[in-house]
């Protein structure tokens, strides 16, 4: 059986170790949230342009219906 001095320092090495990896996965998981809340953001900014462009599209849409509109009474009238 070791002494227990010898235990206590191969202890204290093992917390530092550890201690040191706790600080990296630490790091780690900072990094990613970090570009977790940046891809969040990213997205947040793709669904507002493509709500953007959709209601771009509706109003599109609209004009055509009632040019088309238009042009079915200019063909009734003079029909």
């Amino acid at each position: 059986m070791k002494p227990a001095h010898i235990r206590i320092q191969e202890l204290q090495k093992e917390v530092a170790n550890l201690v040191e990896l706790r600080e990296e996965a630490k790091s780690e998981m900072n990094s990613n949230m970090d570009e977790a809340i940046y891809f969040r953001k990213k997205a947040v900014e793709a669904e507002e342009r493509m709500h953007a462009r959709q209601e771009e599209i509706d109003a599109r849409l609209a004009e055509i219906t009632d040019l088309e509109e238009q042009e079915v009474l200019v063909h009734a009238a003079s029909a």
